[in-house]
């Protein structure tokens, strides 16, 4: 399996952080290129198995499921069922750490997938991370 990774230290507190991350239908208040998410069953979005909706700022959409939510440890894990990405098998986590000497948070995003025919694991993942980048660049301003 391919990975790509994207990575971002924070002056919030992890338990801030956490507060946003964790907001499975909450990604178009921190990612700049989505536009809308709507939870389209499964659940409510905080629970495993729930499913959403993402509307590009393009008209590109994204199917999503939830595959785990752990409070305690500060991880959400989700899977794309469909997306127009270079990708199949893609499974990814957002973990939130307490930076022990600023109380500051570290967030990191990590995928893994094998690329879609057609497209190696370098471009898949350069997609990958080129979105990952300015959401966490916006997480900023966010929780400020």
């Amino acid at each position: 399996m391919a990975q790509a990774f994207w990575s971002s230290v924070f002056a919030s507190s992890a338990d801030q952080t956490w507060a946003v991350v964790r907001q499975f239908n909450g990604l178009p208040d921190w990612h700049p290129g989505i536009r809308a998410s709507e939870i389209i069953g499964g659940g409510n979005g905080l629970t495993p198995g729930a499913v959403r909706i993402l509307t590009g700022v393009d008209g590109s959409t994204y199917r999503e499921r939830l595959v785990a939510l752990d409070d305690a440890g500060r991880k959400l894990s989700y899977e794309i069922v469909e997306a127009p990405l270079p990708v199949r098998g893609y499974r990814s986590t957002l973990h939130v750490q307490p930076v022990a000497d600023t109380g500051g948070a570290f967030l990191s995003w990590h995928a893994a997938f094998d690329p879609a025919e057609g497209s190696t694991a370098q471009e898949a993942a350069t997609v990958l991370e080129a979105a990952y980048a300015p959401a966490l660049a916006n997480l900023h301003t966010i929780i400020a």
